[in-house]
């Protein structure tokens, strides 16, 4: 369980990354840095992965097909679907940050400095759980990498945001979360960072990205 109270959302200026990320929509879209309150809740430990997936939707195909490791290539509407006909629901995108930063507002699972050896960023996805330290202080696996994940959440600014956004309002879900074929990017680093923010249309599939599911307490 994810305990109720205060957390840091939004993208953190004091990080050691910040220097780079002013100058990138991924930063100012994240922005302001604030302080929210959420109630308690539950989080999947891990990623639904392709064994839980085809108990749910026996025919579905989708890449790799090891019931051990993320489902992937699924839209949105099919991950709510899955935790709907599971009594649960997809985590918003501030419970997602929640989970993953901690109540001390970390850029990593891990901490502040960057380390792409701690997560997932190889060239293949991996069994869920399987890299300990990619583990919020919670006991969330792999919010920092293997596969990004969608939330229940429609991209809209935060609160006191002056940026503008033309996907502003277009109804389109924020994918959070690194994942495993982002290796050698160059942007990396903005990627992996736990308030990056990824407008993407519902209908769309993508092989880097899977889900997990929540629960109000």
């Amino acid at each position: 369980m994810i305990p109720a109270g205060q957390f840091i959302f939004g993208a953190d200026p004091s990080s050691n990354l910040s220097s780079f990320m002013s100058d990138t929509t991924s930063s100012q879209n994240a922005s302001p840095s604030q302080t929210g309150n959420l109630p308690s809740f539950y989080l999947d430990k891990y990623e639904v992965t392709y064994g839980d997936f085809i108990r749910f939707k026996p025919k579905a195909k989708y890449p790799d097909g090891r019931v051990d490791h993320p489902i992937r290539g699924v839209s949105w509407y099919e991950a709510e679907a899955y935790c709907f006909w599971l009594n649960k629901r997809l985590p918003t995108e501030l419970e997602w940050e929640k989970a993953a930063r901690g109540s001390e507002g970390f850029v990593f699972v891990w901490g502040n400095e960057f380390n792409k050896e701690k997560a997932n960023f190889g060239k293949a996805v991996k069994r869920v759980g399987s890299f300990p330290e990619d583990k919020s202080v919670f006991g969330i696996f792999d919010l920092n990498g293997n596969v990004s994940e969608w939330t229940a959440s429609v991209y809209e600014p935060y609160p006191g945001s002056t940026y503008k956004d033309p996907n502003f309002g277009k109804k389109l879900r924020v994918v959070r979360g690194g994942a495993y074929n982002k290796r050698e990017h160059g942007f990396l680093q903005v990627f992996a960072t736990l308030s990056f923010r990824n407008p993407v249309p519902p209908t769309m599939r993508s092989w880097d990205t899977g889900f997990r599911c929540a629960l109000s307490k």
